[in-house]
């Protein structure tokens, strides 16, 4: 049912490229994964789960977690993340990972604002990839038009495309700077999209590759 939603109301599609895989399942690496993508939408963790072909467990704000939505929540397995520190989300994610689960993270923590643009990633991807010694599966997300409201996109049409840039050997202990700066350029020239810069906030225009 939510595999037609996504392909036939959001008319969504799948793109191999670079890597020219047809089925996910022979491109992803056995074992734990993360899986992590640019967040354009409160459409994404939806697009996301219907082409990788392993279950995913979301780190997700508790604050977004509308208390009305608390049994979908649930049923889905989110890591809460909470405001006042992530320690017990850590532990859940690194047992998950660990037991040769998905999580899944979507490492600028909010949706971009504008759209088309990648902000900057929270330390955590970074951090648990290299902890783990976890690869990381990046996804490309766009064709999803900007709303006001996150959870308006489950109810707006669009041309959503889904892609996988990479799968990215997690960080050495010490290089996570550079290996999120590494990831973020890299999305920002896949997509032609702005990357926003580490110098308070400035930001340099990424040709599309």
């Amino acid at each position: 049912m939510l595999s037609i939603y996504v392909r036939w109301f959001h008319r969504s599609h799948w793109e191999g490229a670079p890597l020219n895989c047809d089925s996910l399942a022979d491109v992803l690496p056995s074992g734990g994964l993360i899986v992590a993508s640019n967040h354009v939408s409160g459409l994404d963790p939806v697009l996301l789960q219907v082409y990788c072909p392993r279950p995913i467990r979301w780190m997700m704000e508790r604050q977004m977690m509308i208390p009305l939505l608390n049994r979908f929540w649930r049923r889905l397995k989110i890591i809460p993340v909470e405001e006042s520190g992530g320690s017990a989300a850590l532990r859940e994610a690194f047992r998950h990972l660990a037991s040769g689960g998905t999580v899944g993270i979507f490492p600028e923590g909010r949706i971009a604002r504008p759209h088309g643009r990648i902000q900057l990633f929270h330390p955590g991807l970074a951090m648990i990839a290299a902890r783990t010694k976890t690869p990381v599966a990046v996804f490309l997300l766009d064709g999803i038009p900007p709303c006001g409201n996150p959870f308006w996109s489950l109810f707006r049409r669009s041309r959503a495309r889904v892609r996988l840039m990479a799968v990215v050997p997690p960080p050495e202990a010490g290089e996570e700077s550079a290996w999120t700066l590494k990831v973020r350029i890299q999305m920002g020239a896949a997509l032609g999209a702005t990357v926003e810069s580490d110098d308070k906030g400035r930001s340099e225009q990424i040709a599309s590759g």
